[in-house]
């Protein structure tokens, strides 16, 4: 069936397309691209990643031999830089006996004056050494070993200048001990036995000469590097002793 609007040209009803309609039209493709570009950007960076990955896997595979040399040398450097360690220690800790000896008769008196009868050299460590600072000795001398010493002297002014010449140095200290007078030596004197006022002059000279032997004990410090844990000490240096003068043959005598 045919229908006919017979409505003037005025009144009728016009069925143009709206522009909703064409918008409508148009956000189909905008929704679709909008989805898609994201999606396609994604896979293409996410490619990318996987490639990427997948080099840097292959690079680590060929340095995993490389890797575990450096591993290997790490470890054996610690290994030798704690036997380093060790060896530096033990160095700066290590005695040198006979170069003590040698500077300590380097300071020796050649005039005949003393004679050294036995000799000791042994440590001291940081408390050993505290304690007698305390007490005065040693003062600010990092002693590290002592040479404990008994001798003989013609006098004790001779005593005396030999600790004197081991005081004053700054390689070693002293620790006096005593002095005493020896004994004179048993036996006839076989000088000055003539007859007449020569013979019994010698005789009396001799007797005086024999008596005057002193013998004496002492301790040389060596100073060396300084002990750990040694506590500075501020006491006042003690001035030297001075050996008074006692007559010939009365007896033995300490000096302190």
């Amino acid at each position: 069936m045919v229908e006919i609007n017979l409505l003037p040209q005025q009144y009728r009803k016009q069925s143009v397309p709206s522009a909703w309609r064409y918008a409508t039209y148009a956000l189909i493709p905008l929704t679709v691209a909008a989805i898609l570009i994201p999606e396609v950007v994604t896979a293409t960076r996410v490619g990318d990643l996987n490639r990427t990955l997948d080099a840097l896997n292959g690079e680590a595979a060929a340095l995993t031999p490389a890797k575990r040399e450096f591993d290997s040398l790490t470890a054996e450097a610690a290994t030798l830089a704690q036997v380093t360690a060790i060896a530096e220690q033990l160095k700066s800790g290590k005695t040198y006996w006979t170069n003590d000896l040698a500077a300590f008769t380097r300071q020796l008196p050649d005039d005949g004056s003393m004679a050294v009868g036995s000799l000791t050299i042994r440590d001291l460590d940081a408390s050993g050494l505290g304690t007698l600072q305390q007490n005065g000795i040693y003062i600010g001398k990092a002693v590290t070993r002592e040479i404990d010493l008994t001798g003989t002297a013609t006098s004790q002014q001779a005593v005396v200048n030999f600790l004197k010449s081991y005081e004053d140095s700054p390689d070693f200290g002293v620790n006096f001990k005593s002095l005493q007078s020896a004994a004179p030596a048993a036996g006839p004197l076989l000088i000055g036995q003539g007859r007449g006022t020569q013979g019994q002059a010698a005789q009396s000279q001799a007797q005086e000469a024999q008596a005057r032997q002193y013998t004496f004990t002492a301790s040389i410090g060596v100073v060396g590097s300084p002990p750990a844990d040694t506590a500075p000490t501020t006491a006042p240096t003690p001035a030297a002793p001075t050996a008074p003068t006692s007559p010939a043959g009365q007896g033995a005598g300490s000096v302190n």
